[in-house]
């Protein structure tokens, strides 16, 4: 497969778009080139209504301007909450007759008829003890990729790959860790998603329909605050125990809680399904993983060790850009890695 050139990660997020382009990634250290952030118009995400798709295409086009983004070579990511992904292994089947034992075990677990899908897979090892190459199916249904398509076309890009954001964040993990066996929880405005890398290779992906602008509601419910007043109380306070005599914990903690059961419960699916031990280290990204006391909540909850990501390490950034990357910590985590996309 050809290496891709330089070109612009773009993450569309509930709350904002962002963009990130990079230099010299086929080296162990590449360059931050540009980067941006625009906020995202309500209800446009994934939206087949041409308006909507237009007011995308538009932040988007403010985005490039205001950061001065030349480069029209572009990567983009699929919500993960649109995207199905399986773990599949086929005992005895060679790699030529891969393709076509992809396609009829997808037809069992794939809920839409498969040519309303763009359907790929990913190999990813091989279990020596079954005789059987290891994939990471993806589909996507078409309807959602041709909106990115419309989007990219309507902003003048050349659109060079779509992929899914568990893919674009294991990248920016194992690029800035160097660590092959992780979990990663990317908390979301709408939603958490949760992939497990294994041996760098990307085994597991669930998107929980619980992210953060649940927890700013609940505060809302609880204090009758509007929603600026609870966004600024979550963000200062979070699950850090102890403050405002645990008022704000009390709220937020049985949400949180309801996370990380999901959480088990895919990490026991991963175990089962694989029979492998499932890695230890947890990963924390997304605009929510900055909550106080949150990395502190998920060691206690799952008996494991939590910290939040820095997409950055490994990259050089130059000094004009240090403030934004300090204060953004992992929330350009997916644009990173899909501004790192090689091939």
């Amino acid at each position: 497969m050809a290496n891709l050139p330089d070109h612009v990660g773009i993450d569309f997020g509930t709350h904002s778009v962002k963009a990130v382009e990079l230099s010299k990634i086929s080296t162990d250290r590449p360059s931050l080139v540009n980067l941006g952030s625009q906020i995202t118009p309500k209800g446009v995400i994934n939206s087949e209504e041409k308006k909507d798709q237009k007011k995308l295409a538009d932040v988007l086009k403010k985005l490039y301007d205001s950061s001065r983004i030349r480069n029209k070579n572009a990567v983009m990511a699929l919500p993960e909450f649109s995207v199905f992904t399986r773990f599949l292994e086929f005992p005895g089947v060679k790699r030529e007759e891969l393709k076509d034992a992809v396609y009829f075990e997808a037809k069992q677990y794939i809920p839409m008829p498969l040519n309303e899908v763009q359907l790929s897979y990913v190999p990813i090892g091989f279990n020596a003890e079954k005789n059987a190459p290891r994939v990471l199916v993806v589909a996507a249904p078409r309807k959602v990729i041709d909106i990115y398509i419309n989007i990219a076309m309507d902003v003048g890009l050349d659109l060079m790959a779509i992929e899914t954001e568990s893919v674009a964040v294991g990248r920016t993990m194992y690029k800035s860790t160097g660590k092959k066996n992780l979990v990663m929880l990317d908390f979301g405005a709408n939603s958490t998603d949760m992939s497990i890398l294994s041996e760098g290779y990307l085994v597991f992906s669930q998107s929980i329909a619980i992210g953060s602008d649940a927890l700013t509601q609940a505060i809302m419910n609880k204090f009758g605050f509007q929603y600026q007043r609870a966004e600024e109380f979550k963000r200062n306070y979070g699950v850090a125990e102890g403050v405002l005599e645990g008022k704000i914990y009390g709220v937020l903690a049985p949400i949180l809680e309801s996370v990380m059961v999901e959480v088990r419960r895919g990490v026991e699916f991963y175990k089962n399904r694989t029979l492998s031990i499932a890695p230890s280290d947890y990963l924390l990204s997304g605009d929510g993983a900055l909550l106080p006391g949150l990395t502190e909540y998920v060691s206690k909850s799952l008996g494991v060790q939590a910290s939040v990501a820095n997409p950055w390490r490994n990259i050089s950034v130059d000094d004009k850009f240090k403030d934004i990357v300090e204060k953004s910590g992992p929330s350009y985590s997916i644009a990173i890695g899909l501004a790192l996309k090689d091939e």
